[in-house]
């Protein structure tokens, strides 16, 4: 009899060099690995870094790119998002190395997006400190989106806070109490990322009842 696979989703909260990630699947897990609840699994919750530790790549390399020559100033936000992007395939890796024993089908991801975007042209960028921001948001942001792209992964992508609109006040609460019923850590970072999960795997499978329930 074949295996069915629980669909389960990542989702991120994005910071300047580093993200918390929580996976999550609809279905109880059948391995004492997930943490069930009703119809909600929280499969792994954790921080990834998305900048080699101990390299001396700058996190805020737009911020420092604006205090340097032009020429210098391109080649380091080309060596930080060459790196970020690394170091985001890493982390996602070991993710599914670590899923891969679980009975579940990993096929689409929450990322958010900045609710500003920076223009494309560098001078324009470094010539703006809200547009320095929004890029150093976007840098990391999208190293996350592109290394779920590159693993055939589904990605969502939501400005803001916007996801929360799609989720009923039930399943927000429902999120919010996790840490009752699986310990800490389980703060903002956590509770965003996993909403932004069950908003992308809901939106993937095409099914927009709710899943808190019981």
């Amino acid at each position: 009899m074949p295996v069915i696979l629980s669909p389960a989703a990542l989702g991120f909260k994005v910071h300047t060099g580093w993200a918390a990630v929580v996976a999550i699947a609809l279905t109880p897990g059948r391995s004492g690995a997930a943490l069930a609840l009703g119809h909600i699994d929280i499969l792994l919750r954790r921080r990834i870094e998305l900048l080699p530790i101990d390299s001396g790549i700058v996190r805020f390399a737009y911020h420092r790119a604006a205090e340097l020559p032009p020429a210098q100033g391109a080649k380091l936000i080309e060596r930080t998002t060459r790196a970020a992007g690394e170091a985001a395939d890493a982390a996602l890796s070991s993710i599914f190395n670590e899923l891969r024993s679980l009975p579940v089908r990993l096929d689409s991801a929450g990322v958010p997006a900045g609710s500003r975007s920076a223009p494309a042209n560098l001078p324009a960028i470094l010539a703006s400190h809200a547009f320095i921001h929004a890029a150093e948001g976007a840098l990391f942001q999208d190293a996350v989106a592109h290394a779920c792209e590159r693993r055939g992964l589904a990605v969502m992508r939501s400005r803001g806070r916007d996801f929360l609109a799609e989720l009923a006040d039930r399943e927000k609460q429902h999120i919010a109490g996790l840490r009752k019923l699986i310990g800490p850590p389980w703060g903002a970072d956590h509770k965003a990322a996993a909403a932004l999960a069950l908003v992308a795997l809901r939106n993937h499978r095409g099914r927009p009842a709710n899943v808190a329930r019981g």
